[in-house]
């Protein structure tokens, strides 16, 4: 069998036995997308919007500042989506070890349109970086009415029943993102 090009997201799928025969994550297995590429600190123009619009809608705080983009950037779990010229989305992502374990935890995955194709790549983009550096865990919160994301989170993922409470401290404390009104 050959590989199989997809050019809605330039996604090469190789169905070959080989392929899905690798050690690797059957979330990844035979897949590879030349369209992705590691975020950067000069992606801040493109993202800033998105992340906006994404936060306004599910009743987030922003997240994307040259800091932070500076921070993913080097985390080598975060992901962009399309071109500077033409952004498709993105995931920030970093490992964090709690002494037992390292995971992989997802800040926020975003892409134009909610396009399932898009989020589906950049989720299997952070399992394929957290398998390669020898994570096994991964992490993600996603907001409750963002339907989008939990669909590209398909099996072998799985929900877990907990509740997320945030306070904020000191000055930040008065310019935080209030909770929506039917929390």
């Amino acid at each position: 069998m050959h590989p199989v090009m997809d050019p809605v997201m330039d996604l090469v799928t190789d169905p070959s036995p080989l392929a899905t025969a690798r050690a690797a994550p059957p979330a990844y297995r035979g897949v590879m997308n030349a369209a992705l590429r590691p975020v950067d600190v000069d992606d801040l123009d493109a993202f800033a919007p998105l992340d906006a619009a994404y936060a306004a809608t599910h009743g987030l705080e922003p997240i994307v500042t040259r800091a932070s983009l500076a921070f993913y950037a080097r985390s080598g779990h975060s992901f962009a989506a399309g071109s500077l010229a033409v952004p498709r989305g993105f995931v920030l992502a970093h490992a964090v070890w709690d002494g037992a374990r390292p995971t992989v935890t997802v800040a926020r995955v975003v892409a134009v349109d909610d396009d399932a194709r898009v989020l589906r790549a950049l989720v299997e983009a952070v399992v394929k970086s957290a398998y390669d550096a020898a994570v096994y865990d991964l992490a993600i919160d996603v907001p409750a009415d963002d339907g989008a994301v939990c669909a590209a989170l398909e099996a072998p993922w799985r929900e877990r029943p907990v509740r997320r409470f945030e306070r904020v401290l000191g000055a930040r404390a008065a310019s935080a993102a209030a909770p929506p009104d039917d929390a």
